[in-house]
């Protein structure tokens, strides 16, 4: 569901395109020309990203003292489809959505980053509300996919939320589907079946489920519509 209000995270410099070459040892990524190389944020199974036709880079200045002066920010794939792949970027992006009004009934203020105990901590806290978030980058068709790999950190997560909703409290799943080309949003079960359980015990039990659809450009990301989530 597309919405009239939005939220634009946009990027500090317009991103750079390179016909895509690989990635290395996670951390790296390759263009097709001598000296393309960035760094990649993301070091995740990148399943079904690696095919891309090109990737999008943000430049760095020199005096960053970085070793690499490029960040990789998104795959462009063969049907032109781009897709975040910054998994630094999705409690802003979300944080941003929220403020803006694209989660129904959610308000107060936003605190990021939130020690929830000795062990645990959560991305955000609205008002009450205790809210994980998901880079969620794989699709299949058009249905957009979480996890990509087995994730027992994951599961662990909707476990810790199912519990607080079980003690009286408030608590939300945020998937931010960093694609356009997506209508709706389920768990991978064949990917990871004890994740996609967790999830349907844990919205069974009360936990909220909302998956943000994001339209991206090299400018930067437009959190725009909900995308249903189906279990």
């Amino acid at each position: 569901m597309t919405h009239t209000s939005t939220y634009t995270l946009p990027f500090a410099t317009p991103l750079v395109r390179w016909d895509f070459g690989r990635r290395e040892k996670r951390f790296f990524m390759y263009g097709c020309e001598e000296g393309q190389i960035a760094h990649c944020p993301n070091t995740g199974s990148m399943m079904g990203l690696l095919d891309a036709k090109a990737v999008w880079v943000t430049p760095y200045p020199v005096e960053s003292g970085r070793k690499l002066l490029f960040g990789a920010e998104m795959m462009e794939m063969a049907d032109g489809t781009l897709v975040g792949i910054n998994t630094h970027l999705p409690n802003k992006l979300a944080a941003g959505a929220i403020a803006a009004g694209l989660v129904t009934g959610l308000s107060g203020d936003i605190k990021i980053e939130v020690k929830f105990d000795a062990k645990t901590r959560f991305d955000l806290k609205v008002g009450e509300t205790w809210v994980e978030v998901k880079n969620v980058t794989l699709a299949e068709g058009d249905v957009a996919l979480f996890p990509d790999a087995k994730t027992e950190r994951g599961a662990k997560h909707l476990r810790e939320l199912q519990g607080i909703v079980e003690a009286g409290g408030s608590a939300l799943q945020v998937y931010m589907v960093q694609r356009a080309d997506c209508t709706t949003f389920k768990p991978a079960e064949q990917i990871d079946p004890v994740y996609a359980a967790a999830l349907r015990s844990a919205m069974a039990a009360g936990v909220k489920a909302v998956a943000l659809g994001c339209t991206l450009t090299k400018h930067g990301i437009t959190v725009d519509r909900t995308l249903p989530v189906v279990v």
